[in-house]
């Protein structure tokens, strides 16, 4: 049970973290009004209000992975999926297995 809410607690600020970064870096293309994430499962669920769509679009990284390398930490993007067909099919084209650099902000957290 302590275990479960540490967890629930360190995916809470890994959430808040990851919200505030995604904002900063694609804030040109809308806005992310939530964000949950489950280190449990590897996933990360995004509900955001993109420019040009009238309602907000949900979009799920279904699996993800975390190598390290030295002192920096990466994940590796797997599996996605969305509330757009044609979102779903523009993440899996083009950032199925590709790894960033987490910020130092995320790393402090896993």
């Amino acid at each position: 049970m302590l275990s479960s809410l540490v967890r629930g607690a360190k995916d809470g600020a890994l959430a808040l973290s990851m919200k505030a970064f995604l904002n900063e870096k694609l804030g040109m293309y809308g806005e992310i009004l939530e964000c949950a994430v489950d280190t449990k499962a590897n996933r990360v669920m995004l509900k955001a209000h993109l420019k040009g769509e009238a309602h907000t679009v949900t979009a799920a990284i279904e699996r993800y992975d975390l190598e390290r390398e030295g002192t920096d930490q990466y994940i590796v993007l797997k599996q996605f999926s969305s509330s757009r067909e044609w979102l779903t099919l523009v993440l899996q084209r083009f950032f199925t297995d590709k790894r960033y650099k987490l910020p130092s902000a995320v790393t402090k957290l896993l």
